[in-house]
């Protein structure tokens, strides 16, 4: 079992330029209800953790939406699926966007080179229950 990180811990690798949680503000009703802003790390103004927050909120219901679609589609010629999804990604030319479906992001510089594998690995275990 891999050991939880910090928020803070991810701003530290090289080329992070910031990172937010959020959690679901009304439990099991995520679409129904605006999320709630946990913590932010590295971002200069909370509004811009906001923004991040909830462009990503609504990106990872639509990619959680289409995973489950796939994961439930009845395919005898097709047996496996792309279950689970550890994180998905925007990519822009001067900085990217990493999150994972536990609602965590972290913005980053795209000239970095950042380990993207590595990156979405320590998304994962921040602890956001």
């Amino acid at each position: 079992m891999s050991t939880p990180i910090r928020l803070q811990d991810l701003v530290e690798i090289d080329g992070v330029v910031g990172a937010v949680r959020w959690q679901e503000s009304l439990l099991g009703k995520a679409v129904a209800a605006p999320p709630r802003l946990v913590e932010y790390v590295g971002l200069q103004k909370e509004e811009r953790a906001r923004h991040i927050m909830l462009s990503v909120e609504a990106m990872g219901l639509s990619i959680k939406g289409v995973v489950e679609m796939e994961y439930t589609t009845d395919r005898r010629d097709f047996k496996t699926s792309i279950m689970p999804v550890d994180s998905f990604m925007v990519h822009g030319q001067n900085y990217s966007l990493m999150a994972s479906l536990n609602r965590v992001a972290v913005l980053f510089d795209s000239h970095a080179g950042v380990d993207l594998q590595d990156l979405s690995l320590k998304l994962n275990l921040v602890e956001n229950g």
